[in-house]
């Protein structure tokens, strides 16, 4: 018996990248030239985005100064050459495409990433690394699906973030890029623990 050897690992242009997506109707996250395929949203996952989307959009909307996108909005990593798809994103102003057939910015203020099993570690480390790369980027919000807990890190400056950390329904994340007190009896709302 002969061993085979194993298929080599395929690289995509941004081109082929996007046709993929547009072809399978998926999302992928690209990572230099490699394809990520984005996994569905549990129920407890897709009403804690829902009720972030819904809280932001009704506070930020009193002011033309931001704006807010959901889980379909890409964001470019231009130091990386990524692609990411976070759960909400906020912006200051409007939005900078990075490249127009891509549909993605380059200039996000807030970026809430909802933690599931699967990508907690990497939401909490690495991608979080590869987010302050962007100087528009100045609050990175992470929530648990399992329990009502949200970290959160605010740029105070160009390498300082300084961490905060909230549980339970009674309290409320302090949102400072937006000048929002966040409840997590809102963020929360139909998710059974």
């Amino acid at each position: 018996m002969t061993a085979q050897a194993a298929p080599a690992e395929i690289t995509y242009s941004v081109a082929e990248y996007l046709r993929t997506e547009a072809r399978t109707g998926e999302k992928h996250e690209f990572y230099n030239g490699k394809l990520k395929r984005m996994a569905g949203g549990s129920i407890p996952h897709n009403r804690i985005v829902r009720n972030i989307l819904t809280e932001l959009d009704g506070f930020l909307r009193q002011s033309d100064q931001f704006e807010v996108f959901g889980s379909d909005q890409k964001i470019y990593l231009p130091d990386y050459h990524y692609y990411l798809y976070p759960d909400a994103v906020v912006v200051s102003e409007a939005p900078v495409i990075a490249e127009e057939m891509a549909q993605a910015i380059i200039n996000p203020l807030l970026i809430v990433e909802v933690l599931s099993p699967s990508s907690e570690a990497y939401d909490r480390g690495l991608k979080f690394a590869e987010y302050r790369s962007l100087p528009s980027f100045k609050e990175y919000v992470l929530v648990r699906q399992d329990a009502p807990h949200v970290i959160s890190f605010f740029r105070e400056a160009p390498d300082l973030w300084r961490e905060a950390e909230v549980r339970g329904l009674d309290a409320a994340a302090d949102l400072k890029s937006v000048g929002l007190q966040l409840a997590l009896q809102s963020i929360y709302r139909k998710v059974e623990f």
